[in-house]
């Protein structure tokens, strides 16, 4: 499982979105087919991971790295470095810290055993260098140093994985190995340092009140969604408690809520015991409905990769909302409410699944809201929108295979009835700003109609979303 996993998270690295579930398939399908014939794999995997055809060449190139790169080079036995690898040298070798130009040139040689061996002797494990500074911080230096010459060299105004699907087609093959090479340098420095520790203590991030717990629930939840290489099994736990302590301070929040202006009569009557000091003030009672919450969370092939966590908030947000109703959709809606009463976590996202075994239509592969949307509305027909209720949708707004009627999309009709009748309709777009309203994307017609449309880059966003931290009035 680990030659797959590391395969995926450098490709996620580089960019490619790729969900729990698809890392599993393409697990399946190395299990399958082995690593005898690579053509055969390389199909394999592609079809199991890839969803867009600009993410092919940074596939192949990978691919070619870390599956037969090796194995070629040593025949090639070519000792010319390509003009990118020595402009990427040059830049290198203006760093202030002379053993950068050391290790970037082991880099684009694929020499990796010998990089990691530098940069290990550079940054000894569990202790800092010379200067004093720990060496988590002193690696997190060289991989900026390391990346910001790989930018500045290549004109990349942001790393490769920040770049659009086009301008990573753009990218030439000696730039992505590059970027690969590095991102496979740090790995296994970070899998080093934790093999060597004394206990043997799992990097993963917990909920605790040390600060170097803190630091690191920071950087789990602020890191980039397109990056986050956890998967379901390793990340579910966190969240849950994370879920568990926003609830805490949601309800706390309301609870306060609930006490209104100072009644002085009432105070006045109950102090007259005191001899009309005031040591018991009484406030008016201020009633707080409880909020309707429906969450319809897209679990099409774009966004599988983060519906998975989007279920498990939904979990935990039940801890306060008593009124939230949670559906799932692709090209059909199903609704998954039941789920969420389970007493754990596995068992609501496996009861989450048999859900899915009565879909109102057959279920195809790509999404598609307009018939979405129709079974949502034939799903809650018992039980309309009013004015109390809060529509929260995870989706990219990708209509794949909505139809349009005149100048507009049919399912943003659907959209402008759920702004008409509910209090407010949020859309949470996983995917980067510069993609909005590109191919398939629907987002402008869906603002255009009322709809509020936010991206969610964070694990942060979502909680804060889905826990009306951020909600506006």
């Amino acid at each position: 499982m680990s030659v797959i996993l590391n395969f995926v998270e450098s490709l996620r690295f580089l960019g490619l979105p790729i969900s729990p579930s698809e890392t599993i398939t393409a697990q399946q399908v190395f299990q399958y087919l082995g690593a005898v014939n690579k053509e055969v794999l390389r199909m394999g995997l592609k079809v199991a991971i890839l969803k867009r055809y600009e993410d092919f060449n940074i596939f192949n190139v990978c691919f070619d790295q870390y599956f037969v790169g090796i194995e070629s080079r040593e025949k090639e036995n070519d000792p010319h470095l390509s003009p990118e690898s020595e402009s990427f040298l040059r830049a290198m070798q203006r760093s202030t810290n002379t053993n950068d130009a050391l290790i970037a040139e082991l880099i684009v040689t694929d020499q990796l055993n010998e990089a990691v061996q530098t940069a290990m002797m550079m940054v000894p494990t569990g202790g800092g260098t010379a200067g004093g500074q720990p060496a988590e911080q002193e690696r997190f230096n060289l991989q900026q140093r390391l990346s910001r010459a790989l930018n500045r060299t290549f004109n990349l105004e942001v790393p490769i994985r920040g770049l659009t699907p086009s301008q990573r087609m753009e990218l030439s093959s000696e730039i992505i190995r590059i970027g690969f090479n590095l991102y496979q340098l740090f790995n296994e420095i970070e899998k080093r340092e934790v093999t060597d520790t004394k206990d043997n203590i799992s990097r993963e991030v917990i909920v605790n009140e040390t600060p170097e717990d803190l630091y690191q629930l920071d950087q789990f939840l602020t890191q980039d969604l397109a990056t986050v290489s956890a998967t379901m099994a390793n990340i579910k736990e966190h969240l849950l408690e994370i879920g568990k302590i926003l609830a805490s301070r949601e309800r706390r929040r309301r609870r306060l809520a609930k006490h209104g202006k100072l009644d002085f009569r009432r105070t006045i009557r109950k102090n007259l015991k005191n001899n009309g000091v005031m040591l018991e003030l009484v406030h008016k009672h201020k009633r707080i409905e409880d909020p309707e919450i429906i969450i319809l969370n897209d679990v099409s092939g774009s966004t599988r990769w983060i519906a998975d966590w989007f279920f498990v908030i939904c979990y935990t947000a039940q801890q306060v909302y008593k009124k939230i109703r949670v559906f799932e959709f692709d090209n059909t809606m199903v609704e998954v409410s039941s789920a969420l009463s389970r007493k754990t976590i596995d068992r609501a996202m496996k009861d989450r699944q048999e859900c899915w075994k009565r879909p109102l239509r057959t279920r195809r592969i790509h999404s598609d809201y307009q018939d979405s949307f129709e079974d949502f509305f034939h799903l809650i027909k018992h039980k309309p929108l009013n004015k109390r209720t809060s529509i929260l949708i995870l989706g990219d707004c990708r209509d794949f295979e909505g139809m349009w009627r005149h100048d507009h999309p049919i399912s943003s009709e659907y959209i402008q009835k759920m702004v008409n009748t509910a209090k407010r309709v949020l859309i949470l777009n996983p995917e980067s700003h510069n993609l909005w309203n590109a191919g398939d994307s629907v987002v402008k017609y869906y603002q255009q109609v009322g709809a509020y449309v936010y991206q969610v880059a964070t694990l942060q966003d979502l909680l804060d979303f889905v826990f009306q931290l951020k909600i506006p009035n």
